[in-house]
């Protein structure tokens, strides 16, 4: 007998989204998160993963989130650390 993986309603996996997104607005609060935003997101990415464990549609969400951040803040530190586009020419 095979258990079918549950499947979570896109809503909750948007309102996970948008929670993060308000999460992330704390920062303008300590504007100095945002050079550290790797180790800063963690200060409130793992209480909210806890908090959320039982509502996996919006923890699903959260982690999405913060996937999404973690790929720009990579982005965004290789183009500073290789001198941005003027080095290519």
């Amino acid at each position: 007998m095979s258990k079918e993986p549950k499947i979570w309603s896109k809503k909750e996996v948007w309102k996970g989204i948008g929670l993060l997104a308000l999460l992330h607005l704390l920062l303008f609060v300590f504007p100095v998160g945002f050079f550290m935003i790797g180790i800063a997101q963690l200060v409130y990415v793992i209480p909210a993963l806890i908090l959320l464990r039982r509502n996996q549609g919006m923890m699903q969400g959260v982690l999405i989130g913060a996937g999404i951040t973690l790929l720009l803040n990579i982005a965004c530190f290789g183009y500073v650390l290789t001198g941005g586009l003027g080095s290519m020419g």
